[in-house]
């Protein structure tokens, strides 16, 4: 009842409906990417979604009128957000490309966890039993996604563990990047230089002619990334922050339906059981986050001002 409450209260419905279509339509890229993969290099592929990426990006950012603000790209902090974000980009791809779809997202779902496990850890944040709890199952589910024992172990899926590692980096330089630079700004710089290295190596390994067919999954996957984006914004924008974020599961029964209808794949026995540990412990962890949140706001309006 709680959470229907919320659900329709300040703006949580749009920012909602916002986040879920983000995650619908990264996911949708995910697939396109995937597809054309094999005929097509992965430098190619990055190259030619981000260039028309880019280009919608940089629409968005007329339209909202945050280009006055276009050279903040260039502080240090949101280079460095882009660098780490290039990084799990291609690690995450890589890992897309010779995994299973639902195997590699449901790793990098793993990135709330060790999120968790770094502010304990690094920054002597307070966690408590039942955190470290869903922690330690969350991993345990990662390993059991992973299988490193498996006659049949993968070892692009550690690239997927890298890529979820990357994001925890990310987000904890992207609380250095001073609030006054519009997301979008961000969005390009991330986009913009992942473009710039992906088309570099691409022309260097030399670009392949491409199909209609090619060019069009390709060009679709960028509008998906973009509308992503600016959906992702817009739900960040409208809603509770502790609302929205759990919506990111929503995208794992998609990939699951995809894997199978495309290629055929099916999770063994572990690797089921592993991604039901991720999603669990991650869904838990929000959960006491939240829980976190309102006894902090509570006891700061229980005490009087000095």
């Amino acid at each position: 009842m709680n959470f229907l409450k919320r659900f329709h209260g300040s703006g949580n419905r749009r920012g909602i409906i916002s986040f879920l279509l983000a995650v619908f339509l990264f996911t949708i890229n995910e697939a396109l990417c995937k597809l054309v993969y094999g005929e097509v290099s992965t430098h190619q592929i990055l190259a030619l979604r981000g260039l028309i990426a880019t280009a919608a990006v940089v629409a968005m950012i007329q339209v909202t009128g945050a280009m006055p603000r276009i050279l903040r790209m260039f502080d240090r902090p949101v280079l460095l957000r882009s660098s780490i974000d290039l990084v799990s980009s291609y690690f995450y791809m890589i890992a897309l490309f010779h995994t299973p779809i639902s195997n590699v997202m449901a790793i990098h779902m793993s990135s709330p966890l060790m999120m968790t496990a770094v502010v304990a850890l690094v920054m002597r944040e307070t966690v408590g039993w039942r955190r470290w709890s869903a922690v330690a199952v969350g991993f345990v589910g990662v390993l059991l996604v992973v299988q490193p024992r498996a006659e049949n172990f993968n070892a692009y899926s550690m690239l997927g563990v890298g890529a979820a590692a990357c994001v925890v980096l990310r987000d904890l330089v992207t609380k250095k990047i001073a609030a006054e630079i519009p997301s979008s700004i961000i969005i390009l710089t991330n986009v913009g230089m992942l473009t710039l290295v992906a088309l570099t190596l691409a022309l260097l390994e030399g670009w392949v002619s491409m199909t209609w067919g090619q060019f069009g999954f390709v060009a679709v996957a960028a509008l998906c990334i973009a509308v992503g984006y600016i959906c992702t914004v817009d739900a960040f924008r409208h809603a509770e922050v502790t609302v929205i974020v759990p919506m990111r599961y929503a995208g794992l029964p998609l990939a699951l339906l995809l894997g199978y209808f495309i290629w055929g794949d099916v999770p063994n026995t572990l690797a089921s059981v592993g991604i039901v540990f991720i999603v669990g412990s991650g869904l838990y962890v929000l959960h006491r986050e939240r829980l976190r949140g309102k006894e902090a706001a509570a006891q700061a309006a229980a005490t009087p001002p000095p």
